[in-house]
């Protein structure tokens, strides 16, 4: 899966491509290999419940509770 940002790169304006590594994502320059770690994305804190036992108007009053706080 290779993503560009053609002419992108800060330095030299080149085309930066988004890859990762062991430890995380990073965007890197085709011409001049400059670098730079992505942040990581936060995760969602609590899964959204559906199916069994969990109607549409159950999920829809929770999402409405939460907007209220």
């Amino acid at each position: 899966m290779a993503r560009w940002k053609v002419k992108g790169c800060p330095r030299c304006r080149g085309d930066m491509f988004l890859d990762r590594d062991f430890d995380a994502w990073y965007e890197q320059c085709l011409q001049c290999s400059y670098r730079v770690e992505l942040k990581p994305l936060e995760r969602a804190k609590e899964a959204v419940l559906a199916g069994e036992g969990h109607s549409k108007k159950h999920l829809e009053t929770r999402e409405l509770s939460k907007a209220g706080k």
